[in-house]
């Protein structure tokens, strides 16, 4: 009997879904007064996404009422982030728009902010990536749209013109292999260099690396929600239309000198 029912399409199916501990004890918050959100301090712009929710919420006439996730992991897995949303949070916030990358039982909002993935080098003599000789190392964030784009550009050149390229576990284990001398340049997700570059003044003059021949890789960052709630991602998306229009995420991005432009 089970195995023939039917379930709404737009639904994921139970054995999709991940399973957090305790999660048939936690119920629907009853307060309807507030906008529950989350941000996450290993994200590098986890100021700007509290600052873009907060503005969210007041768009919508709601209380903001934020939550810290806690962890000391690198990364977090699926399961974990399902965790937050159901205890924690009507939205997480900071989360890329990868085509066709979010499982089923989530849904995001419209993007807040757009941002790109860069080549980053301490060579001011370095224009473009077509500029580098071949064997040049480049440290570049492993399973990002942008290394992607870099192994399929590097796949086309002749044997003798190729550029090596060292897959990194994480941003800042790219920017470390440039600022080492490990490799040339590093490919590196731009909020990530950011948020180092304001973190320690002190580290040495980056200059950026025109990606041509190579088109730039461009992503939008949103709000990740519970695929249920339907509703409150139409309104939150209304309220970013909104808060896009009107200035005011512009200004908070100019705010921070963040390096994203807002989403269209």
């Amino acid at each position: 009997m089970l195995a023939t029912s039917t379930a709404p399409a737009q639904q994921p199916e139970f054995y999709d879904v991940p399973f957090a501990p305790g999660q048939w004890n936690i119920g629907q918050p009853l307060d309807a007064s507030h906008l529950r959100y989350c941000i996450d301090e290993r994200d590098p712009d986890w100021e700007i996404a509290g600052d873009i929710a907060d503005a969210i919420a007041a768009g919508l006439l709601l209380e903001p009422q934020r939550y810290v996730v806690q962890s000391d992991m690198v990364r977090e897995d699926i399961t974990k982030i399902y965790q937050t949303l159901l205890e924690h949070c009507d939205v997480q916030m900071g989360f890329k728009l990868i085509p066709d990358g979010l499982p089923e039982w989530v849904i995001a909002t419209r993007p807040y902010y757009e941002a790109e993935y860069v080549f980053a080098t301490t060579d001011p003599s370095i224009e473009t990536l077509g500029d580098l000789a071949p064997a040049t190392p480049i440290a570049a964030t492993m399973g990002t749209s942008a290394h992607l784009q870099l192994f399929t550009y590097v796949q086309t050149l002749a044997p003798e013109e190729r550029l090596r390229v060292f897959p990194m576990g994480t941003n800042e284990l790219s920017l470390d292999s440039l600022l080492n001398g490990t490799a040339d340049v590093a490919l590196v997700w731009g909020p990530s260099l950011w948020a180092a570059e304001r973190e320690n003044p002190d580290l040495p003059q980056l200059h950026l690396v025109d990606p041509s021949p190579m088109r730039p890789t461009t992503l939008g960052v949103a709000g990740l929600l519970l695929s249920q709630n339907t509703y409150l991602r139409t309104a939150i998306d209304q309220a970013i239309a909104a808060l896009t229009a009107d200035g005011t995420i512009g200004a908070i991005l100019e705010n921070y000198d963040f390096a994203a432009t807002p989403a269209r």
